[in-house]
C-alpha cells in the first residue's frame, strides 16, 4: 500500500512537470511601437505572449511583467510543416506606422496571423 501511494505521487508529479513544460507562453521582443493587425497598438519592449485557443477562435494575449496584461487580440493559426527554429516577428509599414502581421514562435508549428482588413476607399463627392 505504501508503494502504491509513492508511485501515485511520482506519477502526479510527472504530470504536473509535463503540464508546466508545455506552456504556450513565449517571450518576444517588439523593436518599435506597432499595431497588432487591426487590433491594439503596443509599445516597443519585451513581452510574454500566451496563445489562448478556443473552440472556434484563438487570441494572443501580451503581458509585461508577470501579470500585467497589455493587449489581447484575435489571431488566426496557420499550421506550418516544421517547428520554428526561432521566434520571428513579421511587420510592415502601413500609413506611416508599423503593423505586426504575424509571429512565429520558437518551437511551434503554428504561425499567429493577426487579422487585417483592407481600408475601405474613401468616397468623394
Amino acid at each position: 500500500m505504501k508503494h502504491k501511494l509513492m508511485y501515485c505521487g511520482i506519477a502526479a508529479s510527472l504530470v504536473l512537470l509535463f503540464a508546466a513544460g508545455s506552456s504556450v507562453a513565449h517571450e518576444i521582443t517588439i523593436s518599435t511601437t506597432a499595431r497588432l493587425g487591426n487590433g491594439p497598438t503596443i509599445e516597443a519592449g519585451k513581452y510574454r505572449v500566451e496563445l489562448i485557443k478556443n473552440q472556434d477562435s484563438s487570441d494572443a494575449v501580451f503581458y509585461r511583467g508577470h501579470d500585467d496584461e497589455v493587449a489581447r487580440t484575435p489571431v488566426t493559426l496557420v499550421a506550418e510543416p516544421f517547428k520554428s527554429a526561432r521566434t520571428e516577428v513579421h511587420s510592415q509599414e502601413v500609413d506611416g506606422g508599423r503593423v505586426i502581421t504575424q509571429i512565429r514562435l520558437q518551437g511551434s508549428k503554428e504561425t499567429l496571423v493577426f487579422l487585417q482588413t483592407p481600408d475601405e476607399p474613401s468616397q468623394s463627392e
